[in-house]
Protein backbone atom coordinates (compact mmCIF):
# COMPACT_ATOMS: atom_id res chain seq x y z
CA UNK A 1 0.00 0.00 0.00
CA UNK A 2 1.45 3.14 -1.03
CA UNK A 3 1.82 5.84 1.60
CA UNK A 4 -0.76 9.05 0.59
CA UNK A 5 2.02 12.32 1.48
CA UNK A 6 -1.30 14.41 2.39
CA UNK A 7 -2.68 11.53 5.14
CA UNK A 8 0.53 11.57 6.50
CA UNK A 9 0.88 15.42 6.82
CA UNK A 10 -2.71 15.54 8.40
CA UNK A 11 -1.39 12.49 10.62
CA UNK A 12 1.60 14.40 11.58
CA UNK A 13 -0.40 17.29 12.74
CA UNK A 14 -2.22 15.63 15.06
CA UNK A 15 1.01 14.33 16.78
CA UNK A 16 1.27 11.12 19.30
CA UNK A 17 -0.19 11.08 22.80
CA UNK A 18 1.22 8.85 25.20
CA UNK A 19 -1.70 7.04 26.40
CA UNK A 20 -1.73 3.86 29.46
CA UNK A 21 -4.74 2.20 30.11
CA UNK A 22 -5.66 -1.48 30.85
CA UNK A 23 -6.62 -3.51 27.69
CA UNK A 24 -8.05 -7.05 26.68
CA UNK A 25 -7.41 -9.80 23.99
CA UNK A 26 -8.28 -12.57 23.21
CA UNK A 27 -6.21 -15.63 21.54
CA UNK A 28 -5.99 -19.01 20.74
CA UNK A 29 -4.36 -20.36 23.64
CA UNK A 30 -1.13 -21.41 21.67
CA UNK A 31 -0.44 -18.15 20.40
CA UNK A 32 1.87 -15.18 21.98
CA UNK A 33 -0.33 -12.61 23.42
CA UNK A 34 2.05 -9.57 22.85
CA UNK A 35 2.52 -11.03 18.86
CA UNK A 36 1.22 -9.39 15.88
CA UNK A 37 2.74 -11.61 13.62
CA UNK A 38 -0.95 -12.71 12.11
CA UNK A 39 -1.79 -8.98 11.63
CA UNK A 40 1.53 -8.61 9.70
CA UNK A 41 0.79 -11.36 7.56
CA UNK A 42 -3.33 -10.73 7.09
CA UNK A 43 -3.72 -7.13 7.31
CA UNK A 44 -6.16 -5.89 10.03
CA UNK A 45 -8.25 -2.34 10.39
CA UNK A 46 -5.21 -0.47 10.98
CA UNK A 47 -2.30 -2.31 9.12
CA UNK A 48 -1.79 -3.17 5.68
CA UNK A 49 -0.64 -6.91 5.15
CA UNK A 50 2.96 -7.55 5.45
CA UNK A 51 4.27 -4.17 6.27
CA UNK A 52 4.12 -4.04 9.90
CA UNK A 53 3.02 -6.39 12.97
CA UNK A 54 -0.03 -5.04 15.24
CA UNK A 55 -1.07 -6.04 17.91
CA UNK A 56 -4.95 -5.50 18.38
CA UNK A 57 -6.40 -4.66 22.06
CA UNK A 58 -9.68 -3.69 23.42
CA UNK A 59 -10.72 -1.41 26.45
CA UNK A 60 -13.12 -2.09 27.92
CA UNK A 61 -13.17 -5.65 28.64
CA UNK A 62 -17.13 -5.98 26.99
CA UNK A 63 -15.38 -4.08 23.83
CA UNK A 64 -12.56 -7.01 23.52
CA UNK A 65 -15.68 -9.46 23.84
CA UNK A 66 -18.19 -7.48 21.21
CA UNK A 67 -14.66 -7.51 18.84
CA UNK A 68 -14.93 -11.59 18.95
CA UNK A 69 -18.30 -11.60 18.25
CA UNK A 70 -18.01 -9.33 14.62
CA UNK A 71 -15.15 -12.06 13.89
CA UNK A 72 -17.20 -15.02 14.28
CA UNK A 73 -20.07 -13.50 12.21
CA UNK A 74 -17.43 -12.56 9.70
CA UNK A 75 -16.95 -16.21 9.66
CA UNK A 76 -20.69 -17.43 9.58
CA UNK A 77 -20.44 -18.49 12.75
CA UNK A 78 -20.93 -18.07 16.56
CA UNK A 79 -18.15 -16.53 19.25
CA UNK A 80 -19.38 -19.67 21.26
CA UNK A 81 -18.77 -21.85 18.32
CA UNK A 82 -15.16 -20.22 18.03
CA UNK A 83 -14.62 -21.16 21.39
CA UNK A 84 -14.55 -24.76 20.82
CA UNK A 85 -10.63 -24.42 20.13
CA UNK A 86 -9.40 -23.39 23.13
CA UNK A 87 -8.78 -19.41 23.65
CA UNK A 88 -7.50 -17.55 26.40
CA UNK A 89 -8.33 -13.67 27.16
CA UNK A 90 -5.28 -11.57 28.67
CA UNK A 91 -5.32 -8.04 30.38
CA UNK A 92 -2.46 -6.28 29.01
CA UNK A 93 -1.50 -3.40 31.11
CA UNK A 94 0.02 -0.33 28.30
CA UNK A 95 2.10 2.28 29.74
CA UNK A 96 2.84 5.54 27.71
CA UNK A 97 2.25 4.70 24.48
CA UNK A 98 3.21 7.01 22.09
CA UNK A 99 -0.42 6.60 20.00
CA UNK A 100 -2.24 8.23 17.34
CA UNK A 101 -5.63 9.37 19.46
CA UNK A 102 -8.83 9.16 16.56
CA UNK A 103 -11.07 8.62 19.37
CA UNK A 104 -12.81 11.68 19.28
CA UNK A 105 -15.09 12.74 16.24
CA UNK A 106 -12.83 15.78 15.13
CA UNK A 107 -9.62 13.61 15.19
CA UNK A 108 -11.46 11.09 12.94
CA UNK A 109 -12.68 13.96 10.46
CA UNK A 110 -8.75 15.62 10.28
CA UNK A 111 -7.75 12.23 8.94
CA UNK A 112 -10.43 11.88 6.52
CA UNK A 113 -12.66 8.67 8.09
CA UNK A 114 -15.46 8.48 9.76
CA UNK A 115 -17.40 6.36 12.49
CA UNK A 116 -18.92 4.01 9.16
CA UNK A 117 -14.96 3.42 7.89
CA UNK A 118 -14.25 2.18 11.05
CA UNK A 119 -17.34 0.01 11.05
CA UNK A 120 -17.12 -1.12 6.99
CA UNK A 121 -15.48 -4.56 6.11
CA UNK A 122 -13.48 -2.41 3.47
CA UNK A 123 -10.16 -1.63 5.65
CA UNK A 124 -8.84 0.48 2.85
CA UNK A 125 -9.28 3.97 4.30
CA UNK A 126 -8.07 2.63 8.26
CA UNK A 127 -5.07 1.02 7.25
CA UNK A 128 -4.18 3.89 5.02
CA UNK A 129 -4.38 5.72 8.47
CA UNK A 130 -2.61 3.36 10.31
CA UNK A 131 0.34 2.90 7.79
CA UNK A 132 0.72 6.73 8.07
CA UNK A 133 0.80 6.52 11.63
CA UNK A 134 3.69 3.54 11.54
CA UNK A 135 5.44 5.70 8.61
CA UNK A 136 6.02 8.82 11.15
CA UNK A 137 7.04 6.42 13.70
CA UNK A 138 3.96 6.38 16.48
CA UNK A 139 3.33 3.09 18.70
CA UNK A 140 -0.10 2.42 17.68
CA UNK A 141 -3.66 4.03 16.78
CA UNK A 142 -5.76 4.46 19.51
CA UNK A 143 -9.90 4.33 17.68
CA UNK A 144 -13.54 3.52 18.42
CA UNK A 145 -14.31 0.34 18.14
CA UNK A 146 -15.74 -1.24 14.88
CA UNK A 147 -18.20 -2.91 17.89
CA UNK A 148 -19.58 0.61 18.35
CA UNK A 149 -18.79 0.39 21.86
CA UNK A 150 -15.19 0.92 23.64
CA UNK A 151 -12.06 1.46 21.54
CA UNK A 152 -9.54 -0.57 19.80
CA UNK A 153 -5.44 -0.06 20.29
CA UNK A 154 -3.78 -1.11 17.56
CA UNK A 155 -0.02 -1.71 18.89
CA UNK A 156 2.97 -1.93 16.27
CA UNK A 157 4.95 -4.29 17.70
CA UNK A 158 8.58 -3.22 17.11
CA UNK A 159 7.47 0.14 18.64
CA UNK A 160 5.84 -1.28 22.68
CA UNK A 161 8.99 -1.81 24.23
CA UNK A 162 8.39 -2.58 27.63
CA UNK A 163 5.15 -0.23 27.22
CA UNK A 164 2.86 -3.23 27.09
CA UNK A 165 2.57 -6.54 30.02
CA UNK A 166 0.52 -9.33 29.81
CA UNK A 167 -0.82 -9.16 33.60
CA UNK A 168 -3.32 -12.01 33.01
CA UNK A 169 -4.62 -14.83 31.04
CA UNK A 170 -7.79 -17.04 31.67
CA UNK A 171 -9.04 -19.61 29.72
CA UNK A 172 -11.87 -17.60 27.88
CA UNK A 173 -14.97 -20.18 27.43
CA UNK A 174 -18.57 -19.73 26.11
CA UNK A 175 -20.04 -18.85 29.90
CA UNK A 176 -17.48 -15.74 29.87
CA UNK A 177 -20.12 -14.20 26.52
CA UNK A 178 -23.08 -14.27 28.96
CA UNK A 179 -21.28 -12.30 31.36
CA UNK A 180 -20.98 -8.93 29.45
CA UNK A 181 -22.56 -6.26 31.43
CA UNK A 182 -24.69 -4.98 28.63
CA UNK A 183 -26.41 -8.60 28.95
CA UNK A 184 -25.88 -9.17 25.11
CA UNK A 185 -24.64 -13.00 24.40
Amino acid sequence: MPLDDELVQRVDQLGASAWSGTTYRYTTARRDPLSGAGARLNGGRWNPPDIFATIYLATPIETCLAELERLAVSQNNTAAELLRVPYKLHTVKVTNLAILDLRDASALAHVGIGEADIADDDWTACQAVGHAAWFLGLSGVLAPSASGAGHVLAAFETRTGPSLEVTASVPLTPDRLVHRSDGAS
